[in-house]
């Protein structure tokens, strides 16, 4: 896969909903006041590359993301995930850093228990089933899953599946670039994971956005505002889904139903929504690693508001939920600013 800076331009407008910044494409390789920008795609995703400092280059980055993609995560490719076996250690060597694919697999599962199987990484057979990340590129057309098919691919355990914290632990090697090689400052945006990292030449906030999940899909929620290193996690029914009969079918499968979480039928499964009258469409996470926040943003969303923000909180992250009906509940450690923009803040900072 080639990246190329200029490529910035052709998603500027796009990117600028996760990450809110200039769309200016100076690079400092001679380490001037510019940064260093690159955007690509990886992992059937828009990333935005911006670097303060000399090194690690963004093209750098970029590459990086697309070699762990390929080696280690994609399930599609000759990769460690595709042909792993739990009674032997995995890892590579990306970029010069080592990934430790046994290691992670073990922190999902740690997030597994302590979610009570709401986070679930070896859904690969239901995922294939529900097909939703192909129907979502117009590659195939949607058909929905009978419920004994949906029962046999359930039971099926064997095809692990990192697509919920891939670009999660994309953005932890990021960071590890980025601190090893003493850079300033970065953000980096890959689809619905962000990380901020150090300080921005100027001294302003990192500014984080988040989608509408009520609108069209380039509308405006709200903001985070961040100082210094942070990982920043959405999910949401917007982001992969087809719509058949009414009825919104997204990529966040539930692994106690089998279903979307939060579809009708999934709601009717469950044993835990008496009383409740509004439900997840999107779930903001901010935590202290790119696999944390991204394996919490799925097992917050598919936990409900809250079991979700125990278990947010057992981690020391933050969490923004925001329901069907346009209400919004968040964690104590954010402050919350209401105006023409919605802005969002921790409180410690």
């Amino acid at each position: 896969m080639k990246f190329g800076k200029s490529f910035f331009n052709i998603f500027c407008a796009g990117a600028a909903l996760t990450i809110l910044a200039g769309c200016s494409t100076h690079g400092n390789a001679g380490g001037g006041s510019s940064p260093d920008k690159a955007v690509g795609i990886a992992m059937d995703t828009v990333f935005d590359v911006t670097v303060y400092g000399d090194e690690p280059g963004a093209l750098d980055i970029l590459e990086a993301a697309e070699e762990l993609d390929t080696l280690v995560l994609s399930r599609y490719a000759d990769s460690l995930i595709s042909s792993y076996d739990s009674s032997s250690d995995a890892s590579a060597v990306i970029s010069g850093y080592d990934i430790d694919l046994t290691g992670i697999i073990e922190k999902c599962d740690e997030i597994n228990a302590e979610s009570d199987g709401a986070f679930d990484i070896r859904l690969g057979a239901l995922s294939d089933l529900w097909n939703i990340d192909t129907v979502a590129k117009n590659e195939a057309e949607f058909v929905l899953p009978s419920e004994e098919e949906i029962k046999t691919a359930l039971s099926d355990r064997s095809v692990y599946d990192l697509g919920s914290v891939g670009k999660g632990v994309f953005l932890d090697l990021a960071y590890e670039m980025l601190r090893e090689n003493e850079a300033s400052g970065a953000v980096i945006s890959a689809g619905g994971s962000v990380l901020t990292y150090g300080e921005k030449n100027d001294g302003t906030d990192f500014r984080v956005a988040i989608a509408s999940p009520f609108k069209e899909k380039d509308g405006l929620y709200g903001v985070i505002d961040l100082k210094g290193t942070y990982f920043i996690s959405t999910s949401g029914t917007y982001e992969r889904m087809a719509e058949y009969e009414g009825v919104v079918y997204h990529h966040i499968l539930d692994p106690a139903t089998g279903y979307p979480a939060w579809i009708p039928e999934d709601i009717a499964a469950r044993k835990n929504v008496a009383g409740q009258e509004a439900f997840p469409v999107s779930v903001t996470v901010i935590a202290g690693s790119g696999l944390l926040s991204d394996a919490l943003s799925t097992a917050c969303f598919v936990m409900g508001v809250n079991e979700g923000m125990q278990l947010a909180g057992k981690y020391g992250a933050e969490v923004i939920y925001i329901l069907d009906d346009g209400t919004c509940i968040y964690s104590d450690g954010l402050l919350k600013t209401e105006g023409e923009t919605v802005v969002f803040g921790l409180r410690d900072e």
